[in-house]
């Protein structure tokens, strides 16, 4: 299989962060919001939260290899 191009490992890398943020920002608020109601957080809506952080790692993990891409095609001149 041959290896994505520059290009396409950014548009990867992009659309991975844009759908964790939005689902550590769903998960986020829903963990907020539950607990704001009064309910305790353990069970689910503990897991609700960990789950959210657990995106934002995911988030975070894209953004570091996004600036590996950035720096590469830097590198090769590439715009």
């Amino acid at each position: 299989m041959a290896t994505p191009t520059l290009k396409q490992q950014k548009t990867f890398a992009l659309i991975r962060i844009i759908g964790g943020l939005t689902s550590a920002g769903v998960l986020g608020y829903s963990f907020i919001v539950n607990v704001l109601a009064g309910e305790p957080a353990e069970g689910r809506v503990l897991l609700t939260g960990i789950v959210a952080l657990c995106a934002l790692g995911y988030v975070a993990f894209y953004t570091r290899s996004l600036s590996r891409v950035a720096e590469a095609e830097k590198n090769t001149g590439q715009s």
